[in-house]
C-alpha cells in the first residue's frame, strides 16, 4: 500500500513542478482542393436470388410448457443468487486485502 502511494506521488511532483507552458499559436490549414465522392461498386458475389412458395422457409411459434418455464425461471433466479454472491465475495476479499 506505502508502496503505491509512493509511486503515485513520485509520478504527480514532476507535474506541480514544471515551469509555465510555453505560448501556443494555432495556424489555419486550407484545403488543398475539392473533394469528390465516388460510389463503390456492389461486388457481384451477394447476389440475391427470389423464392417461390414452395421453397419459402415454414417458421412456427413453439409454446413453452409450464413445468420448462418453470425450470428456466429457477435457472435465472439461480444464475443472480450466485452473481450475487460472487460480487459480495469479491468486494468482501478487497476490503480485506486493502
Amino acid at each position: 500500500m506505502r508502496f503505491v502511494l509512493a509511486l503515485a506521488l513520485a509520478r504527480a511532483v514532476p507535474a506541480f513542478a514544471a515551469d509555465e507552458a510555453p505560448e501556443q499559436t494555432v495556424t489555419a490549414i486550407e484545403p488543398q482542393g475539392e473533394q469528390r465522392v465516388e460510389p463503390v461498386p456492389p461486388p457481384a458475389e451477394q447476389a440475391v436470388a427470389a423464392l417461390d412458395a414452395q421453397s419459402e422457409q415454414q417458421v412456427t411459434s413453439e409454446q413453452k410448457s409450464g413445468v420448462r418455464h418453470g425450470f428456466e425461471t429457477a435457472g435465472k433466479v439461480a444464475l443472480g443468487v450466485l452473481a450475487a454472491g460472487v460480487s459480495v465475495g469479491v468486494m468482501l476479499a478487497e476490503l480485506i486485502l486493502l
